[in-house]
């Protein structure tokens, strides 16, 4: 053995290293201990890994979904899981202190008792309106679900919330469009009527006037007659604008004079300490009747600074074209409008205030100061050239009116006289 390694020396100049012992084979057996929890390891890291899985893409599901939804442990109400919507109304989760209560986050009775509800045992479903803690004031329909183990013991709640609030404010809208049309159509019906009794006591007046000298004690009481019966009649016009039941002849005006011949007079009949302010764009052309336009600028222009009143503020109008396309809040445009804007700075109104406006004979004034049908006009007028009215206050924030209308369009536009006769002799040269 000595030899080799003397033969291997001489021929290669580095040492041999040296030999590996190996440890003779050893079989182990299936049954063994240390195999069985050598598998027991891998199966329990497999199983752990697909529930990891499983557990992003329910994440990631629950994600894509346009609904509140979130995890709640039923002992103390804390936040176990929420999607990102849930984030988008109750706040960032990364800002909220360990173990963050649900029920901080809100002001709802409603759901407050809901979840007392569920922890229980009873499932909830219902509607109701919430107001975060960030103060924004929402109206959903949801459930609050219990969640037991396995022995029955409610362990967690799921809460799953649907933000209805634009649903709820477009159902609102819709009533209101139907009850003013039913108004509208009974006022249209009875105005008629009423006319020809107005018609006929004014007739008797007049004849009764005739008869009588000048000097007699029944002459005063005959101009009393004639006085309210000319209040009623220019009333029942009122009514009649309302109902949009005339017949009064459109044509195309400049909108941009027309509201600052509007503006000048409003200054003029304002007090002191009301500024009317105003942002017009130029060149904004409709199709309609002057003086009704006129008459829908004035009443809100005087209900704004009726408003204003006694501290004063400031009337702001505003006026631009809408392009084809362009999103003005949470409503899109397919043609071409013009919107117009008058804001104040105003006591405001409450909900149910707002919600009457345009009732007919609907006012806050007192007895004497007026009739109820300033904001019902504007509303049927605003309608009957094919427009849409929509109205946003606050108490103690002031009110807006955003008006929309068609814009006229000209097709002769851009063709001078010369142009059109031109074109027109061509096409008879070509016949």
């Amino acid at each position: 053995m000595g030899s080799i390694r003397a033969c291997h020396s001489s021929r290669y100049p580095n040492p041999l290293p040296p030999l590996i012992q190996f440890e003779p084979w050893k079989f182990i057996s299936l049954s063994d201990s240390k195999y069985r929890e050598t598998l027991a390891v891998a199966k329990v890291a497999t199983e752990k890994r697909q529930l990891e899985e499983t557990s992003k893409r329910l994440s990631s599901a629950l994600d894509q979904v346009l609904e509140v939804i979130a995890i709640l442990d039923a002992g103390d109400g804390s936040i176990i899981y929420s999607n990102t919507n849930f984030s988008q109304i109750f706040g960032n989760p990364n800002q909220w202190p360990p173990h963050q209560k649900f029920t901080v986050l809100f002001e709802c009775q409603m759901l407050a008792t809901a979840l007392e509800q569920a922890r229980s045992g009873q499932a909830w479903k219902g509607r109701s309106s919430l107001k975060t803690y960030a103060g924004k004031s929402i109206v959903f329909e949801g459930t609050v679900s219990p969640v037991r183990n396995v022995e029955g013991v409610v362990e967690s709640l799921v809460v799953r919330l649907r933000d209805i609030t634009l649903e709820v404010e477009k159902d609102r809208h819709l009533r209101q469009v139907q009850k003013m049309d039913a108004l509208g159509a009974l006022a249209g019906g009875m105005v008629h009527d009423f006319n020809n009794l107005i018609c006929a006591i004014l007739s008797a007046a007049e004849l009764i006037e005739r008869q009588v000298g000048p000097d007699s004690p029944i002459q005063k009481k005959l101009e009393l007659i004639q006085q309210v019966g000319g209040r009623a009649r220019e009333l029942s016009k009122q009514i009649l604008n309302f109902s949009r039941r005339t017949d009064d002849a459109w044509i195309p005006f400049d909108l941009t004079s027309l509201i600052t011949e509007v503006k000048c007079l409003l200054q003029t009949t304002f007090p002191s300490n009301v500024e009317v302010r105003s942002e017009l764009a130029k060149g904004i052309r409709i199709l309609g009747d002057p003086s009704q336009l006129h008459q829908v600028l004035m009443n809100l222009g005087i209900n704004g600074s009726q408003a204003m009143q006694p501290d004063g503020g400031v009337l702001s109008i505003h006026l631009e074209q809408v392009e084809t396309g362009r999103r003005v809040g949470d409503q899109s445009f397919l043609e071409p409008c013009v919107q117009l804007t008058v804001k104040d700075t105003g006591c405001g109104m409450d909900p149910y205030t707002l919600e009457r406006i345009f009732e007919p004979f609907f006012t806050t004034k007192d007895v004497g100061h007026g009739t109820g049908l300033g904001l019902s006009v504007v509303y049927g007028i605003v309608h009957a050239h094919g427009g849409n009215l929509h109205v946003s206050s606050e108490p103690g924030k002031g009110s807006s009116f955003k008006i929309r209308l068609p814009i006229y369009q000209d097709l002769n536009k851009g063709m001078d006289g010369s142009s059109i006769e031109s074109r027109v002799s061509s096409l008879f040269k070509y016949i």
